[in-house]
């Protein structure tokens, strides 16, 4: 409905927030953005949300508002006159994106309209003469009304998504955790006993379920608070949570080094935290156990050694940060690229027990300060899992591949109607 659009018109203000080289400084306070999102469906932007994040050396990181983009066409077609305007039509959409101004009364419209009101691709038609988040009423529309007032949003389209998501990652370096949240979004599937869980951002939901499991402490919080100006600007009429944390994901891969991985959508999500799962137990893997529970927790996802050891791979990237899990330090000497340094790791270099100042098992390279869980280093004590990782020390293409194609089926678990295009 358009009463549904308001709280889009009245953002004006720019999302920006200050580049950051160490993402664990921000800090979340004031009303919480899943709170915000339970009763409104999407977050205040950055500063509403409290996040307290000190300049670095490499800028900021900006992206123009929606309310900043929006404006207002009024469209009058003579009798016989066409609308002039190619849109890219689908049915699961809300909104309808302008492929290309042919003439018609659109290039009257523009002809005539200040610069800033023109219509050109990439825009999008949120709304027409009151109808909206429907693409196939706004076509009806637009098609069959004579007088048509549009509402546009400028530079709203994919290629505008991803741009914001590639700014995002790389002025705020927070790729690792955008990768853990869609790996904790999907990771909850399971079958048999466990059978439920899906991909539909219910961790967004803060009063119980997945919002509350220990393995997911930071991602309600930090990850969302990072990604929340482009979650304001995009959310829902562009793209859904989980198809955004999915997206998020792939995107901070490739632009971290590793491959580029496609991405489906129309994903469902949750309404509520009862649309999540109840308990993390058997399904996300725990840190401290070794490789047969690895294997108990994948093999009710559907993944074989191969994969359990291929997605172990994103370990490459990020680290391990007390404050959430209990664990400290990264696995790789460099926690920002997304390469194959973690099997090499865990082939060259020896580790010590230790327990972290939380209490905490974990194993610790003395002289480069980097660590590996008691999970990770289950897959040199398996010879059927070592056979895998002395694969992917050697070969990083091959990692790669592997990596691509699990990452693929863990992304889209209990979604089984997705589509190649958003």
């Amino acid at each position: 409905s358009v009463e549904s659009l308001q709280r889009y018109f009245s953002m004006g203000n720019t999302a920006c927030c200050s580049g950051n080289q160490d993402i664990d400084v921000a800090t979340v306070k004031g009303t919480e953005l899943a709170a915000a999102e339970s009763v409104h469906g999407v977050p205040p932007s950055a500063n509403d949300a409290g996040i307290r994040v000190p300049r670095s050396p490499r800028g900021t990181f900006e992206i123009r508002s929606f309310g900043e983009l929006v404006f207002k066409a009024a469209l009058k077609k003579e009798p016989g006159q066409k609308l002039g305007m190619d849109v890219d039509f689908m049915a699961e959409r809300k909104v309808l994106p302008v492929m290309a101004v042919t003439g018609g009364v659109t290039a009257q419209w523009n002809n005539s309209a200040a610069e800033r009101f023109k219509i050109r691709k990439g825009d999008c038609i949120i709304e027409a003469n009151g109808v909206a988040e429907n693409a196939t009423s706004l076509m009806e529309t637009c098609k069959n009304e004579s007088v048509i007032n549009l509402t546009v949003v400028r530079s709203f389209c994919y290629d505008n998504l991803v741009q914001d998501l590639e700014c995002l990652v790389r002025s705020k370096e927070c790729g690792p955790i955008l990768v853990r949240l869609s790996w904790h979004d999907a990771g909850v599937f399971g079958s048999g006993n466990l059978r439920g869980g899906c991909p539909n951002a219910a961790m967004r939901f803060r009063d119980s379920g997945e919002g509350v499991f220990p393995a997911n402490v930071g991602l309600p919080t930090v990850a969302l608070a990072l990604l929340s100006p482009i979650t304001s600007k995009y959310v829902p009429l562009l793209i859904g949570h989980a198809d955004l944390w999915a997206l998020a994901a792939n995107i901070a891969i490739r632009v971290l080094g590793g491959p580029a991985i496609p991405t489906r959508f129309g994903r469902e999500d949750a309404k509520t935290a009862s649309e999540g799962v109840a308990s993390q137990v058997g399904r996300l893997p725990d840190a401290e156990k070794g490789a047969e529970h690895l294997r108990d927790v994948f093999k009710s996802k559907g993944f074989d050694d191969k994969a359990i050891v291929a997605l172990s791979g994103a370990h490459t990237i990020g680290k391990c940060h007390l404050d959430r899990l209990g664990f400290d330090g990264p696995w790789t000497e460099n926690p920002t690229t997304f390469d194959n340094s973690y099997f090499k790791n865990l082939l060259q270099k020896s580790y010590t027990p230790e327990t972290s100042s939380r209490g905490c098992p974990q194993n610790r390279h003395a002289a480069s300060g980097t660590i590996m869980l008691n999970s990770d280093l289950a897959l040199i004590q398996d010879a059927q899992f070592k056979v895998h990782v002395e694969r992917y020390a050697e070969d990083q293409a091959a990692f790669f591949a592997d990596f691509a194609e699990a990452w693929v089926k863990l992304q889209e678990l209990g979604s089984p109607k997705l589509r190649d295009v958003l």
